[in-house]
């Protein structure tokens, strides 16, 4: 077979012992022209040692063409797939790549441009990989290079081919850090964030001047695309965005704008300062939305407001709303480019819900703007977005607009997860319809791109050594393939969280015809080869993970899930995934098991053979036979969490209601010691406090200010300030009663000026601290453990269950833990976290150290002490001869979560009910022990409370209480 003239250059290339620039140059040139466009030819070179001949040449010639040569040749390769990436990695050729971007050593631009392509390429395919190297991202994200990005983003009024640079450096971040998002806070440190937001301004600044304008050429698609990926996911690094220097300049109002502020614009140079003219008035960007007086009055002052933005300066505060958000949807609404719209609604998205999850903005504000920000992206946003949906159906692989078919389902199911209202604006906008239409197109045959014929390809070079550089790695799946999976993920987060709140849009989602291919995404990939088509041979881990969240908003209703969900034979997928490899994949399953064993589920009624398991009809007890209580009890014991959450969260609705040997069997698979362990939680309360604890009012403070932790991201201006900033009067730090960490007014009024890093440093600090973090976790699977404990004693065998439970764990080991979730904590003065002088308690508790538990945990105790109120005679008497308990509970009547008022009202109206006449005596005796510790008064103290369940309640319980006590009457 005649040989490819790339083969023959590479044997002369590396015949030549000592060859010169002159005679180097052709032959680079021939291998480059011979294998551009041409798999099998690339295939070939590399298994022949081209790799290492090409990382010789960087590392020995310092002739700048050759380096050209060279670095087109491994882009070309890189472009061909994942295969690629390992033995470009192995033959080290991707460091002196990045040495070329060095500012140290300037390389011509052309050869930046080549480099900046070839890394491009190369992380392109290397997420491809079935198991992408971490070596490629660290290369690309240390320290050294993160210099050399920071110089290329920082260049002042750049040229067109720099802000061409600038793309191709923003691009690359964002494919990094969206598959390597524990870099994110890396990249803030080295204050790439900033320089991203920095473009992002001049590029606003001179956008709203002249759309049109020539002299901005800067790709804002790839810097939003890249400040996405940087702060996704983080509510902190989203803020870091917001309180950037040069976007607060841009987008403040003009009474807070100092005249000394320099702005670097590349299309007015010559306003070196910025001026109150020069500010974007979002207030004009977006046609007036007015909100309705009547549904707003709740929210406060604010809906008196005729604006709908920022009517005056103090409705600016930039911790409740910005002005970013509506700059991002008219940018959507002006843009034609379908790339840039949704890069946009991208970033709208992860701003909105890093404003919502503020946890230093004061909650009536929150409420306020969030409403009002709802209501503009409900107009203004949403529609966008199902219009790109429905013009990307049409869109095939291989065009420059297939990525907004990939991306745009994903993009409207952020924008609308967690609101009502804007999941209404999607049906209203048809989105169940389009988006039905694109999963239902994923699983459409797959025609994959055919290889150029080569004559066995393998006979050349049998026996060459398999040397890592010469050897390809795996394919992965087909660039084909991996399109119709994204678009699918995509499709289905954007059809769970339609489906996430209200029945009427979950019938709808039924009512698309989608049920059938929803369990077919439940399958997982089998063989993660090129050639499979994902119609026959499963899914890959995130279209597992949305076909489960899929599931799980759909299996909260219960018609469509008697009807649609268990008809179509949900269960078997969803019990196989349980013991899938991938953690996250059980934890979605698990969750979808939570609804699946809820007592309402049609799971608890069918009563199927056995034999019928393989045709997906299976029962509760078909569950149980196939073991779901093991696999659930044995994932409670893990490590993680969030499985331990969330396998308990579906052991508490297995138990509910079930048969008095399922309940048995519950437990004794998870064991009492264990049991108690999960109660008590991991961490000792006496020397430190659960997040969002309470003081003695029933107002939650925080404590957990610990000090700055290595690692985060704060850069070294904040540090060299932090000292000074100490001393501002930057507020306490209090919680409302939904649990949310706001600054009291010391913070508020100031935060619109200079005080915004004292806002950065306390949300730094909640979502770095891992100690914050392990403490809030722990809380939750308490919570679930007590929840399971509720369910346990609950029905028709409520006093066999309570006198089981007793004899297993013991009825003083019982009230003990119910006493220690009801109890003040003393925090001792010289614990790890009290030592820390940013440590603040509400005025309230300023006299005093104690504190409770978060109402959470408070409310979940209460529920276990209902039920045993509600057993026999004999287990009221155990209860109410309970000094501790009933000394720790008597703060919890006036507890400002209503939640908890109930819980407390009810749990009385059990203990002085009676069972007969022979229970009088003894209920009496209950009714006088209440009175002697003041319970009654505080009952009787509800009476007006503000919750309308809480007083009626009451009415019950004062009239039990009074025909009790002597002489006693209704009133």
């Amino acid at each position: 077979m005649v040989q490819p003239p790339s083969l023959a250059a590479l044997r002369e290339l590396k015949s030549s012992p000592q060859p010169s620039a002159d005679h180097q140059l052709p032959l680079l040139r021939t291998i480059k022209n011979d294998i551009v466009g041409h798999g099998q030819r690339k295939k070939l070179v590399v298994r022949h040692g081209l790799l290492d001949c090409l990382a010789h040449t960087l590392a020995t010639s310092p002739d700048p063409d050759m380096h050209l040569q060279t670095t087109l040749i491994v882009a070309s390769l890189a472009e061909e797939g994942a295969a690629f990436v390992t033995p470009i990695l192995h033959s080290n050729l991707v460091q002196p790549l990045l040495l070329f971007l060095s500012p140290d050593a300037p390389s011509p631009t052309h050869l930046i441009t080549a480099s900046l392509r070839a890394i491009n390429a190369l992380a392109a395919s290397w997420i491809l990989s079935p198991n992408p190297d971490s070596v490629f991202v660290n290369h690309v994200l240390n320290k050294h290079t993160l210099a050399s990005f920071l110089d290329i983003l920082r260049r002042p009024l750049p040229t067109s081919v720099q802000q061409h640079h600038i793309a191709l450096t923003s691009t690359l971040l964002a494919t990094c850090c969206a598959h390597a998002h524990h870099h994110a806070s890396n990249l803030v440190h080295h204050g790439i964030l900033d320089a991203l937001a920095s473009n992002l301004a001049s590029f606003a600044f001179v956008y709203n001047r002249n759309q049109q304008s020539n002299h901005n050429k800067l790709d804002v698609t790839a810097l939003i695309n890249a400040i996405s990926a940087i702060i996704r996911d983080s509510t902190y690094r989203a803020h870091r965005l917001i309180f950037s220097d040069d976007l607060r300049r841009i987008f403040c109002h003009p009474s807070d704008t100092s005249p000394s502020d320099p702005l670097q614009a590349p299309d007015f140079n010559h306003l070196r300062y910025i001026k109150s003219s020069n500010v974007i008035a979002v207030d004009n960007l977006l046609p007036k939305v007015m909100v309705p007086l009547q549904k707003s009055l709740a929210f406060g002052h604010h809906a008196l407001i005729s604006s709908r933005l920022f009517p005056d300066h103090s409705a600016t505060n930039v911790s409740v709303n910005s002005p970013l958000c509506v700059w991002l949807m008219y940018l959507a609404r002006s843009q034609q480019d379908p790339c840039c719209r949704l890069a946009a609604l991208r970033l709208l998205a992860i701003l909105n819900d890093a404003l919502d999850a503020d946890t230093a903005a004061p909650r009536s504000d929150l409420l306020t703007r969030s409403r009002e920000r709802e209501r503009q992206m409900a107009l203004f946003a949403i529609p966008i977005a199902v219009k790109l949906v429905q013009d990307s159906l049409e869109v095939p692989f291989g065009q420059d607009l297939s990525v907004v078919r990939e991306d745009a389902c994903a993009v409207l199911a952020h924008l609308i997860e967690n609101s009502t209202e804007l999941q209404q604006a999607a049906l209203d906008a048809g989105a169940v319809k389009h988006v039905s239409q694109l999963f239902k197109k994923s699983f459409d045959p797959i025609t994959l791109a055919r290889p150029m014929w080569s004559a066995d390809p393998q006979a050349l070079d049998s026996q060459l050594p398999a040397t890592p550089s010469a050897t390809l790695g795996p394919d992965g799946l087909a660039p084909e393939v991996m399109h119709a999976m994204k678009c699918r993920a995509g499709a289905l987060d954007a059809l769970a969280a339609i489906a996430e709140k209200e029945d009427v849009n979950r019938k709808a989602v039924i009512d698309s015809g989608i049920i059938s291919n929803l369990i077919d995404s439940l399958a997982p990939i089998s063989v993660f080869d090129s050639s499979i088509l994902p119609s026959k041979n499963g899914n890959t881990v995130p279209v597992l993970l949305a076909a489960c969240h899929a599931a799980t908003a759909l299996s909260r209703s219960v018609s469509l899930l008697r009807t649609a969900l268990i008809d179509a034979g949900i269960t078997k997928p969803i019990y196989a995934l349980l013991s899938f490899p991938d953690v996250e994949v059980q934890i979605a399953a698990t969750n979808v098991v939570c609804n699946l064993v809820l007592e309402f589920s049609p799971m608890r009624q069918v009563r199927t053979s056995a034999h019928l398991f393989g045709r997906h009809m299976l029962s509760l007890q078909d569950l149980v036979n196939a073991g779901v209580v093991t696999a659930l009890c044995e994932q409670a014991k893990r490590s993680n969490s969030k499985l331990r959450q969330a396998s308990l969260w579906a052991l508490k609705h297995l138990v509910l209601n079930s048969p008095k040997d399922l309940k048995v069997e519950c437990l004794e698979q998870l064991g009492t010691g264990w049991l108690i362990q999960a109660v008590n939680g991991t961490f000792q309360r006496e020397t430190s406090m659960a997040l969002g604890s309470i003081n003695a009012a029933g107002q939650q403070v925080d404590l957990l200010n610990a000090s700055n932790t290595p690692g985060m991201d704060m850069d070294w201006t904040e540090q060299e300030n932090d000292d000074a900033n100490d001393d501002d009067e930057d507020g306490e730090v209090l919680m409302d009663h939904n649990g949310t960490r706001y600054q009291s007014s010391g913070l508020r009024s100031t935060l619109d000026t200079t005080n915004y890093k004292a806002h950065l440093r306390l949300l730094r600090k909640n979502e770095h601290d891992p100690a914050v973090q392990a403490k809030h976790d722990d809380m939750l699977v308490q919570e679930q453990a007590l929840d399971f404990i509720r369910n346990l004693i609950n029905g028709d065998d409520n006093v066999a269950m309570i006198e089981h439970l007793n004899s297993v764990l013991g009825a003083d080991q019982l009230f003990e833990m119910l006493h220690n979730k009801l109890r003040p904590i003393v925090v001792r003065p010289n614990s790890p976290i009290d030592s820390y002088r940013h440590t603040v308690y509400s005025p309230q508790s300023q006299q005093s150290e104690t504190v409770w538990q978060p109402p959470e945990l408070i409310n979940a105790a209460l529920g276990v002490i209902i039920h045993v109120a509600g057993g026999s005679s004999k287990h009221r008497q155990q209860l109410i001869a309970q000094t501790p308990l009933l000394i720790a509970w008597l703060p919890h009547f006036s507890h400002a979560d209503r939640r908890i008022r109930v819980a407390s009202v009810w749990a009385i109206i059990n203990l002085t009910w009676v069972d007969s006449a022979a229970d009088r005596e003894d209920a009496k005796a209950r009714a006088r022990t209440l009175a002697s510790f003041g319970i009654d008064e505080k009952v009787r103290a509800l009476a007006e409370d503000v919750d309308a369940d809480t007083r009626e309640r009451v009415k019950t319980a004062v009239r039990q209480i009074d025909e009790l006590l002597e002489g006693g009457r209704y009133r």
